[in-house]
């Protein structure tokens, strides 16, 4: 698991600096083309996309109560089950709000403005999502579903370029990052209940 996530943190670092630098150069390429509507609706997006995202995640806190009782209990089965539920409803937020991000600011597009209109839909669809990992301090999930969510807007993105791809098209794309992403993440959650039925039978041994 050390390896993943070095291997990730290591590519997050020109993704960094596309979050950084590309909602900047791309905003000001859109101003200049005259693409105000664009500017002004992402500039609206970043504000509340967090707040939407939040409240939209919240029906995935259903399942966090039983899968901490099934963690106590020792039931493997209940556990990987409840926090599969989380996951794929994460996950598929996540394709949901980020490919609908990306037809919302392609489908007018022009010759001129198709490459800023990409980068600029990816800040404001990969932004909230990389925010709302950095604030979780247990988000070794996060981390990777956000980091997978980058890497397939990108894909998507020359695939737009260079390939004539439909919106479905894109969405089994960047379905197929999440798929990864549940595995990698239903992997972490077996681990963890491995670790914790070995301290609960070291528990027991010591008391013995």
């Amino acid at each position: 698991m050390r390896a993943i996530i070095t291997l990730i943190t290591t590519l997050s670092i020109p993704l960094m600096i596309l979050n950084m630098l590309g909602g900047i150069v791309s905003g000001i390429w859109l101003a200049i083309l005259g693409e105000w509507g664009d500017v002004v609706t992402g500039i609206i997006f970043f504000f509340v996309s967090t707040w939407l995202l939040g409240f939209a995640l919240m029906p995935s806190m259903l399942f966090v109560a039983p899968a901490a009782y099934c963690l106590e209990k020792g039931k493997t089965f209940g556990f990987i089950f409840f926090n599969a539920l989380t996951n794929i409803y994460t996950l598929g937020l996540i394709t949901i709000w980020c490919c609908g991000i990306l037809f919302l600011f392609v489908k007018d597009a022009t010759a001129s403005s198709i490459i800023p209109r990409l980068i600029w839909s990816y800040g404001i669809a990969t932004g909230p999502w990389a925010y709302m990992a950095s604030k979780d301090q247990e988000g070794t999930a996060s981390f990777i579903a956000t980091f997978l969510a980058e890497l397939a807007y990108l894909v998507i993105i020359f695939l737009v370029l260079f390939s004539p791809i439909t919106l479905l098209g894109a969405i089994k794309v960047f379905g197929g990052f999440m798929a990864v992403g549940f595995i990698v993440q239903l992997s972490i959650v077996v681990m963890i209940q491995k670790e914790e039925k070995r301290f609960a039978e070291k528990s027991v041994e010591l008391d013995e």
